[in-house]
């Protein structure tokens, strides 16, 4: 998992012209491959033919410089093979053609330079618009939704790009902050055209339905509308989070969320459904208010963490998943509350790069929100209530294979590897 990307940086902006070496370097190897030449031909035979290395230095020149020192150069290079004729009277003709030579070097250095250049400059244009077009499709969080400080990040696999197949949206409604975390199956530029089409039926529906079912039920039947691959589908997370900090949550075949508090690290109950555009495999009547979520309490000093498996399924050259809960244990740590989200963010993506052993192959979304503490206050400004052990969420347990990432037992278990 190597690179950088997303909303975070690291992919920022148009890719450098490739291949162009340092100026500094550029100019000192033409330089002194000119003082070797000289040097080489007053000393050796004149039947070495040593000038004629002249030749490359345009050549050189053009990995650092554009045309207008091109020429430059191979004036100089014709110059000083003429100054070299002295050495060897007899040989007008081979100075003629090595400024022949020199010249149609430079010329046609001259021409891919101005080419590439060309190229450079229509792509950066390109992927200005690209850029734009994705910011349009996953707009970045607000720095505060409610009692809550939000973050997003994002590592797309795809090199160059910020969004790819995952996708993350929040919302703050008359029903409470909403957020969505996703992620679609397959990749490229399917995945992320189904991923626009459920980030647009969410920020719709998120100030429509009443309950996190009845919203689910809308994003699948937005997808199943949309033409996309009969096979494709979206896991999906859906969080809804009251003024006094009562949460919903409600899992599509997603990972569960985690939140952090004073050390800890507990998975957010959910109620379960199927993924996204898999409705129509099951023939079970559909309740009115759609299916139920799971709730519970959430507290100033609170963290919650969404994310999606390219986080939690980064492994190392041992072949071992990411130990994200350990991970974020050792982060609260080190790092005293309250939480920034970005920082989190920002530090969780470094890590889990610096764990993984390869190139990443499926995109990484992650969104943080962070509710910080109030001195003796409860959600409100009111008189902190005492907790309640069945308003806890539950705690991480360890995994049944010591290789798996953590889920809880009701997740949905998606297609084969390399699937989704």
């Amino acid at each position: 998992m190597r690179g950088e990307g997303s909303v975070r940086a690291g992919q920022d902006g148009a890719p450098a012209a490739q291949g162009r070496a340092p100026k500094a370097a550029v100019l000192g190897t033409a330089l002194l491959l000119c003082v070797l030449v000289a040097v080489l031909q007053v000393s050796t035979p004149p039947s070495s033919h040593i000038a004629s290395v002249l030749v490359a230095v345009p050549a050189v020149i053009s990995f650092g410089f554009g045309p207008p020192v091109i020429i430059g150069s191979a004036v100089a290079a014709v110059g000083i093979r003429w100054l070299l004729l002295p050495a060897e009277p007899q040989r007008i003709g081979s100075a003629i053609g090595t400024t022949v030579v020199i010249c149609v070097i430079a010329a046609l250095s001259c021409f891919v330079v101005r080419h590439v250049e060309r190229e450079t400059a229509r792509l950066r244009k390109v992927v200005s618009v690209a850029e734009t077009a994705q910011r349009a499709v996953l707009r970045p969080p607000p720095e505060t939704l409610g009692h809550f400080r939000t973050a997003a990040s994002y590592l797309a696999a795809a090199q160059y790009a910020r969004i790819g197949g995952d996708l993350y949206a929040v919302a703050d409604t008359e029903f409470g902050a909403r957020a969505l975390i996703g992620d679609v199956r397959g990749k490229g530029l399917d995945a992320v055209a189904t991923a626009a089409a459920v980030l647009g039926s969410f920020h719709e529906a998120a100030y429509e339905e009443g309950t996190l079912g009845r919203l689910a039920g809308r994003l699948d039947t937005g997808l199943n509308r949309f033409p996309h691959d009969d096979e494709a589908f979206v896991t999906a997370l859906l969080i809804q989070i009251a003024p006094d900090g009562h949460t919903e949550a409600y899992s599509c075949g997603h990972p569960p969320a985690l939140v952090l508090h004073d050390g800890t690290v507990r998975e957010l109950p959910a109620g379960t459904g199927l993924p996204l555009g898999l409705s129509t495999l099951t023939s079970a009547p559909a309740d009115a208010d759609g299916p139920r979520s799971a709730r519970t309490l959430l507290r100033p000093g609170d963290t919650l963490l969404l994310y999606t498996d390219g986080i939690a399924e980064t492994r190392n050259a041992a072949g071992t998943f990411y130990p994200l809960a350990d991970r974020l244990s050792a982060y609260q740590r080190a790092h005293p509350p309250p939480v920034d989200p970005q920082h989190l963010l920002t530090w969780l993506l470094d890590d889990a790069q610096e764990y993984s052993c390869a190139e990443t192959s499926d995109d990484a979304a992650l969104l943080a929100l962070a509710w910080p503490p109030g001195p003796g206050e409860g959600p409100g400004g009111r008189p902190a209530r005492a907790w309640r052990h069945d308003d806890a969420p539950r705690p991480l347990r360890p995994s049944s294979s010591p290789e798996r990432p953590s889920r809880s037992a009701e997740t949905w278990e998606k297609m084969p590897p390399g699937t989704a």
